[in-house]
């Protein structure tokens, strides 16, 4: 007889009680994502639900010495510090 599942990798470990802001929280038996708090006797689910990729992907930034050497030439100044 078992008494304990397998430890849950998607399991988000919440930092206080959504309701009273409690932090006496437990796993519950509920689900796989229950939280049972002590504190004020709920039980309440965290599950994260990822991020989507972007449709548009974004322009590669340019190295710091590129971007200097870009806002000079903007400017109209040279690297050596004349115009």
């Amino acid at each position: 007889m078992r008494f304990r599942r397998k430890p849950n990798p998607n399991r988000n470990h919440p930092q206080y009680c959504p309701y009273c802001a409690g932090e006496n929280l437990f796993p519950d038996e509920e689900t796989e994502f229950a939280w049972a708090c002590k504190e004020c006797a709920r039980v309440f689910s965290v599950m994260f639900h990822g991020q989507d990729d972007s449709e548009h992907q974004p322009a590669q930034s340019l190295s710091t010495n590129d971007a200097l050497r870009a806002s000079l030439a903007r400017k109209g100044e040279l690297p050596g510090g004349g115009k």
